[in-house]
């Protein structure tokens, strides 16, 4: 008879629990009273606090996702997956589905965490049916009848099931796709027809890379004005990106009072977050580490993140917050979903020290070894960012030398202070490219043109092809004897004093390339030459040799003995190069850009960095860079040039060059005057333009 009556009871209690109505509590309060994170421990939001908002909006009926990317260490799980978990339980019944990243973990999961969870609160022991079969490893019954499934990224798992509530866990390191499309928008289609109780909430630390096409540029801070919270283009390979739902919900940053000038500052997840000492050793410097106040500059030790936290906010992207925590502007809250960012300098189990130590030791190993791997794991799991490649991050930006940009220069003029014009051409496949510079005192250097030579004559429509076709190389003719308009609109143009090529490469272009130089006229031979990157270290910076390859097996002999080759140290050249490029203010060695070059001019530029190696390197077009460094050995080398084994430098770097031009700058920085008064004597009679002293440039 007692056992009937404690049956009776049991059906009692879970009929109770089906009908019982709804908790009205937010998802923070239930985790509070019911998430035991250990024995006689429940989880405390005091801990924390950023994590409150993101838990609260999981169980908003005004949004169907909620969206959270974080470095491990900062309780995202906890808060977001076990919370909803307690919370779907024990206060809102419905079947919920937590999805791990693979089945071992949704295994482990099960065996740790909720197992822990269900053995040490009460609340959830009590919402369990006791029963065996109701408590397996993937399936949870409780007694108000519903089911908590644990699951991994497959289409069986994703695929035909009705689950108003989705949790998804460590998404970085799901596929990117599962049966074919994307497991985000599978796990959505699962909540659909729960209406306005459909949740997906979905966490994770990024795995992604910054794409390496991005032109990084650093954060511009103004005190008043909203900051960018979106993520940048990213690549994940075959792995799904929480970075692209990121950007799709509100972009919310964790901003915290400066405990110095106290205005709000981000928590933002970016190394540049952070400050350390100047050691060279990594535990020395990060002693010291602590994150950094944009507007005063002060440095923030682990022993103030306590109270930061504890009075920080969210921010929406759009949106501002004043000294006094009054956040207003426009932000996308309302109209999508909500989505959170935070960086490891706000994260409640690690210590700011920790993080920088373990950056600076990966840091200095990627650059030892050239294998980011590690690297990338700190980035990603403890800063909580994408990784940006230590190519891109060292490599020259873009944007600083576009903004430098001179609208004044006039496109193909000779602006003054140029004193002579020097071209060189890369050969491609279906075009000679060509780059023109002018050189002045002290050794400024201003483009003049950039331009593809892409048409042959050979036929309407015909392309040029270097590799197969000898008559068009006689395209380059013209360019030799090429000149151009001064910018004082006098009538009078500047030759080209010389022109430097590439002649290798593709199967088919040496040879096609000496074939021409045998053919040019005698008079042009002096100033054209043909280059080649010299990459053995201690090579001369410019050497001129006759190469020979009729007697060698492994070459086609292509080159005979009879056309000179000016090898160049490229490697020298470009650091040479690079230094003046860091030039930000006009003076020797600036570098004048035309404001009518595109963006893609000065990323061509700025696409090599110098490896561990020493040597210059990059993944993308590089025609710009390639070109300055051939116009450089020409403006080094002077001109014509001369046929000797022994270069003789009467070029730039030529003592006293720049306080009295040689003769051949006289020469052949010709100015003609094509004046219409002027008789065809005087057209052909040239004169050294006048200019300011040297001195007066620097």
């Amino acid at each position: 008879m007692a056992s009937s009556s404690s049956s009776l009871g049991e059906v009692s209690n879970g009929l109770l629990s089906i009908i019982r109505p709804p908790r009205r509590i937010r998802v923070s309060q239930a985790a509070a009273e019911s998430l035991a994170v250990d024995e006689g421990i429940m989880w405390n939001p005091d801990v924390v606090p950023y994590m409150i908002a993101p838990m609260d909006a999981t169980a908003s009926r005004h949004h169907n996702m909620v969206c959270f990317v974080g470095p491990a260490r900062t309780g995202k799980t906890l808060g977001l997956i076990l919370g909803s978990w307690v919370y779907t339980t024990i206060c809102h019944p419905q079947d919920f589905a937590v999805v791990h990243s693979s089945q071992d973990l949704a295994r482990d999961l099960s065996r740790r965490e909720i197992f822990r969870l269900q053995r040490n609160s009460p609340a959830m022991r009590a919402a369990m049916t006791g029963r065996a079969s109701d408590d397996n490893t993937y399936d949870k019954i409780y007694k108000s009848g519903i089911i908590g499934v644990i699951a991994w990224p497959s289409d069986a798992q994703l695929a035909s099931r009705t689950i108003p509530v989705m949790l998804l866990t460590d998404y970085d390191r799901w596929p990117r796709e599962v049966g074919g499309r994307s497991p985000i928008v599978q796990a959505q289609k699962r909540t659909q027809t729960a209406g306005s109780l459909a949740m997906t909430v979905v966490e994770s630390s990024p795995g992604t890379d910054v794409s390496k096409e991005y032109e990084i540029e650093p954060i511009n801070y103004e005190l008043g004005k909203p900051l960018c919270h979106a993520f940048p283009p990213t690549t994940s390979g075959v792995r799904a990106n929480i970075c692209e739902i990121y950007n799709g919900g509100t972009r919310e940053w964790w901003y915290v009072p400066c405990q110095s000038c106290g205005e709000y500052y981000p928590q933002n997840a970016s190394i540049s977050r952070f400050s350390w000492g100047s050691s060279d050793d990594p535990i020395i410097a990060a002693q010291s580490a602590g994150t950094v106040c944009p507007w005063c500059g002060s440095i923030h030790p682990e022993a103030t993140k306590q109270i930061e936290n504890a009075n920080g906010k969210w921010l929406a992207d759009g949106e501002v917050i004043d000294c006094n925590g009054v956040i207003t502007g426009e932000s996308r809250r309302g109209h999508t979903y909500p989505s959170y960012s935070i960086g490891g300098g706000a994260a409640a189990y690690q210590s700011r020290r920790e993080i920088v130590a373990k950056y600076l030791q990966a840091l200095q190993s990627a650059k030892d070894t050239g294998d980011e791997s590690t690297l990338k794991g700190v980035v990603n799991d403890d800063i909580g960012a994408p990784h940006v490649s230590v190519y891109i991050a060292e490599s020259r930006s873009a944007a600083p030398l576009k903004k430098r940009a001179e609208k004044a220069l006039i496109e193909r003029t000779v602006p003054e202070g140029v004193w002579f014009l020097v071209a060189a051409i890369d050969v491609q496949k279906d075009r000679f490219v060509v780059q023109v510079m002018g050189y002045g005192p002290v050794r400024n250097r201003w483009v003049i043109d950039r331009y593809n030579i892409k048409h042959a004559k050979r036929g309407e429509g015909s392309i040029v092809a270097p590799a197969i076709y000898d008559e068009d190389w006689e395209l380059l003719i013209p360019l030799i004897q090429k000149s151009y308009p001064l910018a004082d609109r006098s009538g009078r143009s500047m030759r080209i004093a010389g022109v430097l090529s590439d002649g290798f490469g593709k199967e088919g272009v040496t040879e096609k390339a000496m074939a021409f130089y045998r053919r040019l006229p005698a008079e042009l031979r002096p100033h054209f030459r043909f280059v080649k990157g010299e990459h053995k270290p201690g090579a001369p910076l410019i050497e001129q040799r006759w190469p020979d390859s009729r007697n060698r097996s492994d070459r086609k002999g292509a080159t005979r003995g009879d056309v000179p080759i000016l090898f160049l140290n490229s490697n020298r050249l470009k650091d040479r190069l690079s230094g003046d490029l860091d030039r930000d203010q006009q003076g020797a060695g600036y570098i004048h850009f035309p404001g009518w070059l595109g963006e893609w001019f000065f990323k061509e530029l700025t696409n090599e960095k110098r490896d561990k190696d020493g040597n210059w390197k990059g993944t993308g077009r590089n025609e710009a860079g390639d070109l300055l460094c051939y116009t450089e050995a020409g403006a080094i080398l002077g001109f014509p040039f001369s046929l000797s084994t022994r270069v003789r430098m009467r070029g730039i770097d030529s003592p006293g060059f720049w306080e009295t031009p040689p003769d051949w700058v006289i020469k052949l920085g010709t100015i003609a005057d094509s004046r219409e008064e002027a008789d065809a004597k005087e057209k052909q009679e040239f004169t050294f333009r006048s200019f300011p002293p040297a001195e007066a440039s620097t």
